[in-house]
């Protein structure tokens, strides 16, 4: 139908209110409802491109009728009379008919002086007529339902929302089919009011043939609908010929047909008052709708967030944990760091006692040798079995690192191999979807190239180079490049320089024998000093590369999660504000539904 231009209808609204048309109360209940469906186009506006263009284009559609004439929808399954009822209610033979599907695109026809027909839109057809019942009501021809060409059956669907009254035509010889029920229920959806039109009643010849047809239609309907509809059995073909026949069988015909109720009703009972009220309701309905899919749909959108919520802070728990248990672990390994390091102090305390003492002054004098003695009988393999402990410490980290990100990567593909069954309402727009799950596409695929070019050896190789360079910028800056081996050899063994050569001698020249006691506590306490300085330079160097190493890996899994995190809580916010806003408007149009029904 084309579109009423915002300033003709407010012209309308203004004439009609001029006119008497509609009283005061009509039209605070006109600006009431046209405030409230403003304010749910600005809460379904929240949803972007989610909302689907269909559900827009309807929504505008229905806004827009409020402005019009009253639109009188006549639809149905093809061959159940539909074009000959219009027909009968002109008065003349306007619309072709057929037994074969003759209404190829919707026609709406309209009051005019001459009798015209102009293609609005595609598959609209726009008939002017100057019969008196389309004074004040357009009536609207749809193509029948359930025929081959399913492109009719569209046409007609689409163009129910737009509707104030549908007139439902079934025919006599097949009334309440199944595809007619199947397309009741999408009627229904739109809360259209619907009056039930049973047609070629005249093709049974008893009574209580009719009365049986007519009561069948009514408790289907009733049972459909939740109330019993208003029915008029009738004859379009008795109708039509009633009226282009002058003689004598005019009457009879017409009182056979049973057209006169249908009349009575549309003209009478289908007063101006109960039309403006159906006019009003027509929107409000396609409103509620609209209302109650997009707050389902927030609903939905929010549950499936609190699941992403739930996944967000799973992996911090995870994280936590890895934590808890890195430094819990990590005790254990230092202490047996700490027993090859004790057990190199003892030997050294047992080496001072034996060795600096006058019946080995002979052999202190050979610097060398006490320096050999001291390498072979106190460092002896500390050197290479506390590396072997450092690289297990690192393989340790490396492998906690690796089963980390396994751990994440699993858990978000769990995630994507259930994104299937958490199904979205209807087809409301596709790019909330679409955007979460390009998300979890990117956080599953960062882990996976983690783990995947995982390289242990490298990783391993890395770390040792900076636990090595954090314990000889600390321990011996001077040692450069120097393995862990060789500044522990260094670090230690200067305690055995103090004793040997030339010093010993010097000392020996100048304070006698006596000096050699103080010296061996001398010696045992630089010694002992040295291996306390060694022990915190390591811990420390260690300590500080697992802190490092939780940071890294934390650091590069929040980086990965952190535009999901974000969609989750811009999400999260957004949609409780919209539901929250969807809500209060679908609230409101339930209480001015109930006002205009009060009328």
């Amino acid at each position: 139908m084309p579109a009423v231009p915002e300033m003709e209808s407010n012209v309308i609204g203004k004439l009609l209110a001029r006119k008497g048309i509609l009283s005061k109360r009509e039209q605070e209940l006109r600006a009431r409802e046209q405030e409230l469906l403003q304010r749910l186009a600005s809460a379904l506006e929240r949803f972007g491109t989610d909302v689907a263009p269909d559900d827009l284009r309807r929504f505008q559609e229905a806004r827009e009728q409020l402005n019009g004439l009253f639109l009188l929808v006549v639809a149905g399954e093809f061959n159940s009379g539909k074009s000959s009822f219009i027909n009968a209610l002109l008065g003349e033979r306007v619309l072709p008919e057929g037994v074969t599907p003759t209404t190829d695109r919707i026609n709406v026809l309209r009051h005019a002086p001459q009798v015209s027909e102009q293609l609005r839109e595609a598959y609209l057809l726009e008939r002017t007529h100057p019969a008196d019942v389309l004074r004040e009501i357009s009536i609207v021809d749809t193509p029948g339902t359930n025929a081959i060409i399913r492109r009719h059956e569209e046409l007609t669907r689409d163009f129910v929302p737009r509707s104030d009254l549908v007139l439902f035509v079934t025919s006599a010889d097949r009334p309440f089919t199944e595809s007619e029920r199947a397309f009741l229920e999408q009627i229904r959806e739109w809360g259209k009011k619907i009056v039930f039109i049973v047609n070629k009643i005249d093709i049974l010849s008893r009574p209580e043939e009719r009365e049986e047809v007519t009561r069948y239609v009514a408790e289907n309907a009733a049972a459909l609908l939740g109330e019993t509809p208003q029915i008029f059995a009738v004859s379009a073909r008795q109708a039509l010929e009633a009226r282009e026949d002058s003689g004598d069988n005019e009457e009879q015909l017409w009182e056979q047909s049973g057209f006169g109720e249908v009349e009575e009703y549309l003209l009478n009972t289908l007063d101006q008052q109960e039309r403006v009220r159906l006019k009003l309701l027509n929107p409000l309905n396609v409103g509620l709708r609209l209302a109650a899919k997009y707050k389902d749909a927030t609903f939905d959108r929010l549950k499936l967030l609190a699941q992403d919520i739930e996944a967000l802070q799973n992996i911090d728990q995870q994280l936590a944990l890895y934590h808890q248990e890195m430094l819990r672990d990590f005790e254990p390994r230092l202490a047996r760091l700490d027993v090859l390091l004790g057990d190199m102090e003892r030997r050294g305390t047992r080496f001072f006692e034996e060795t600096i003492r006058i019946g080995r002054i002979k052999s202190l004098m050979d610097s060398e040798g006490v320096k050999r003695a001291f390498e072979r009988e106190v460092i002896g393999e500390t050197p290479r079995q506390m590396e072997e402990e450092v690289g297990r410490v690192i393989d340790w980290i490396v492998e906690r690192n690796h089963k980390l990100w396994q751990d994440i990567a699993q858990y978000i593909e769990r995630r994507q191999l259930t994104r299937h069954q958490e199904g979205m309402i209807g087809d409301v727009g596709p790019s909330f979807s679409y955007n979460r799950q390009a998300l979890l596409d990117s956080i599953g695929r960062v882990s996976r190239e983690v783990v995947g070019s995982y390289n242990r050896e490298a990783e391993s190789r890395t770390i040792a180079n900076e636990i090595q360079g954090a314990f000889a910028t600390t321990a011996l800056a001077e040692a450069g490049a120097l393995g862990l081996g060789t500044l522990v050899i260094t670090l230690v063994s200067g305690a055995a320089a103090d004793v040997t050569g030339i010093l010993l001698a010097t000392a020996l020249a100048v304070g006698g024998f006596y000096v050699l006691p103080r010296k061996r506590r001398q010696s045992q306490r630089d010694f002992q000093r040295r291996i306390a300085e060694l022990r915190n330079h390591l811990k420390d160097a260690l300590t500080r590369q697992v802190h490092l190493e939780l940071e890294q890996s934390t650091a590069r899994i929040n980086e990965a999660i952190a535009p999901y995190r974000r969609f989750v809580q811009s999400q999260q916010v957004q949609l409780n504000e919209a539901r929250g806003e969807l809500v209060a408007t679908e609230d409101a149009l339930l209480r001015l539904r109930a006002d205009i029904e009060k009328r």
